[in-house]
């Protein structure tokens, strides 16, 4: 028998990561044929970045301000939908930058109050998390597929109405979201949620989170750059991408509970930053391309056990009336900046360092590592 809440926790993440998996590979191809340049898309990216960072602080705060998560999450997963249909109307680049920034701005606080939405009907129904979250991953996986179909034969036009599309059964959902069922939370002060950002714990996960996860910006904006400069067939680099996140999803379907139980949330942040540093410490040798296949399986622990760590720490340090606000400052913010970061000091390396560049990665996930360790002293 199905655990309560457990089919619409899992159909919210899979709808929008079914958005998600459109929107990250193609968005670019879609604004290049309405004839922006590799500097403009790049400028425009920048700038929905920084805009996120903000957001997903700011938005989550608000909606557990006004004691709404589900009104908000179906509010935001409406604007979104039409902030990326509006991009239909913006014939100029300055029209397809403010498009650009409403979609971010509105995109940006749903994750993380999804993820408080999610934990607390996980709680409530007696299912794991990660089990619900899976859905998402598995979602996003097909998207990339069937996606990158549909545009081959329709255009990239097939990408804005896969994306508007998608994200329209995530209005029903949020706003009937299982965590959200129950007894209404507090409406915390902003002097609580200024207390997180002094919470050393808060703070620490924050730093190996972010840190683990930015490690992965060199291997995004660089890796098949590299690998078809290598000789690699775009076949195989689809396949390669594939393959991590097919990883992820078992990794979350089948363990991702086991995971965080035994090792705790610390210990499972500290593997992916082990993970992590051989990682990307054997991608700097620039290994052949056998090597890439366990290489790329390593994604289930730097990715998933990282993330799932940072989740269920913040569950359990954060009061139930901030789980929004907490997510969105260590998801979207913190790690938005190391992302950021990430590609910045990938942009500068790369051209002189190529495969050399993942010593970045590798550094990135050494102080990810570092803090685990410091979380795991404390016995949080």
């Amino acid at each position: 028998m199905t655990p309560p809440g457990l089919a619409r926790t899992s159909g919210f993440y899979f709808f929008l990561f079914f958005a998600f998996g459109a929107h990250l590979p193609f968005w670019p191809i879609w604004l290049k044929d309405r004839g922006l340049t590799e500097t403009e898309i790049g400028t425009y990216t920048a700038a929905a970045i920084a805009l996120r960072v903000a957001m997903g602080f700011a938005v989550p705060l608000a909606a557990d301000r006004a004691g709404a998560p589900r009104r908000a999450l179906a509010l935001l997963a409406l604007l979104t939908s039409l902030a990326f249909l509006a991009h239909l109307a913006a014939g100029t680049p300055g029209g397809l930058l403010l498009t650009t920034l409403l979609a971010a701005a509105a995109v940006a606080g749903i994750a993380p109050i999804a993820d408080a939405l999610s934990l607390r009907a996980a709680a409530q129904g007696g299912f794991a998390y990660s089990t619900a979250r899976s859905a998402g991953s598995a979602a996003f996986l097909i998207a990339n597929i069937l996606c990158g179909l549909a545009i081959a034969r329709f255009g990239s036009n097939a990408a804005l109405w896969w994306i508007v599309l998608s994200l329209l059964p995530c209005v029903w959902l949020g706003l009937t979201h299982p965590g959200g069922a129950g007894a209404p939370l507090p409406r915390p002060r902003l002097a609580d949620a200024a207390a997180l950002l002094r919470h050393p714990v808060v703070l620490l996960t924050m730093l190996a989170g972010a840190s683990i996860q930015g490690s992965h910006a060199v291997l995004y904006t660089y890796g098949s750059i590299h690998w078809r400069a290598a000789g690699i067939g775009d076949g195989t680099i689809g396949a390669l991408w594939a393959f991590s996140v097919l990883l992820e999803v078992l990794l979350m379907f089948f363990a991702g509970r086991r995971l965080i139980r035994r090792l705790t949330p610390a210990g499972a942040m500290a593997l992916a930053g082990a993970a992590g540093v051989l990682r990307w410490s054997l991608m700097a040798a620039d290994p052949a391309a056998i090597w890439l296949w366990p290489l790329q399986a390593l994604h289930a622990l730097t990715f998933t056990a990282a993330y799932l760590g940072a989740v269920a720490m913040v569950e359990r340090i954060a009061p139930a009336s901030l789980g929004a606000t907490a997510q969105g400052l260590v998801g979207a913010t913190a790690v938005g900046v190391a992302m950021a970061g990430g590609g910045l000091a990938a942009a500068a390396a790369y051209p002189a360092w190529g495969a050399g560049a993942y010593w970045i990665a590798a550094a990135f996930s050494l102080t990810g590592l570092g803090a685990a360790a410091l979380l795991l002293r404390l016995k949080v």
